[in-house]
């Protein structure tokens, strides 16, 4: 995606600042393209690993009753695609959603990871990139005593279930895959710009990722580095995070797609007020 597709102009309008990308390393390195591009200068320090889930059994026995299915929602792009890879372990093409339950995915990114690993297009897309999005899909649907089977992380939040559960849906919530935190050793690299107060920016996409860093660095540590540094998040749900820790992102995404952050990134740093990091 070039400069021009994200903020309008041909432009490095990052130049001079160091920011810091805590994504796993597979969306790390599209991040950091976009932002190099935008002449940022860097870093990349991923917080968690995505990994399988240590026990298949449910998502299993999910696959194998896919058409008792009335629904099925993915939040994030890593469902679509663990998913998939489960189905061909167990010698099931990955096209084998039946026609007649609706695939549901929060945001475009997750939508394009739908039809690259399952064969098909969506057929909602959430408008808000997080759990109330999923659930404004819903209203005016009865789903009283319908299954419903949410694929996503191990971790997720209990939003979604919640909700679908009080309008009187089955819901079947199975971890397709999981995130682990990486430790204090993935900061190793970049412990002594962070303390030195030379990053201008942390960059944080998902809630286990910033709280991944905040445990990492440990609390005090991460906050005295946050004083020093500008933050940004994604969208609601990793802003919601952040303050559960005690911390306020400087910039939040209007759109929660890697596009949608840089270009919250430029107009931030395109705000004379805040075009140079506090001292």
């Amino acid at each position: 995606m070039s400069n021009t597709e994200i903020v309008g102009l041909d432009a490095r309008p990052l130049t001079g600042k160091t920011i810091l990308v805590t994504r796993p390393e597979e969306g790390a390195s599209r991040m950091g393209e976009i932002l190099a591009d935008l002449g940022a200068c860097v870093r990349v320090a991923p917080m968690i690993r995505i990994a399988e889930p240590q026990d298949w059994t449910p998502a299993d026995a999910a696959v194998r009753a896919l058409d008792a299915y009335q629904w099925i929602i993915f939040t994030s792009a890593n469902g679509p695609k663990f998913l998939a890879k489960r189905l061909g372990t167990l010698g099931i093409s990955p096209e084998a959603v039946p026609a007649e339950t609706s695939i549901l995915a929060v945001g475009p990114a997750t939508a394009a990871a739908v039809e690259k690993h399952l064969g098909r297009a969506p057929d909602m897309v959430a408008v808000k990139y997080m759990a109330e999005g999923v659930v404004d899909l819903f209203k005016g649907e009865d789903v009283t005593g319908r299954r419903v089977l949410l694929a996503r992380a191990k971790e997720g939040r209990d939003a979604i279930p919640k909700a679908l559960l009080k309008m009187g849906a089955v819901v079947d919530d199975v971890a397709v895959y999981r995130t682990t935190p990486l430790g204090r050793e993935a900061l190793r690299e970049v412990w002594g710009e962070l303390e030195g107060g030379k990053i201008d920016m942390l960059t944080f996409t998902s809630s286990s990722a910033l709280a991944g860093f905040m445990r990492a660095a440990g609390e005090e540590t991460a906050k005295e580095w946050m004083k020093r540094a500008s933050v940004a998040s994604i969208g609601p749900a990793t802003t919601a995070t952040a303050r559960e820790w005690g911390v306020a992102p400087d910039v939040e995404a209007a759109e929660s797609t890697i596009p949608g952050m840089a270009r919250a990134i430029v107009a931030y740093y395109g705000k004379p007020e805040r075009g140079e990091r506090a001292s």
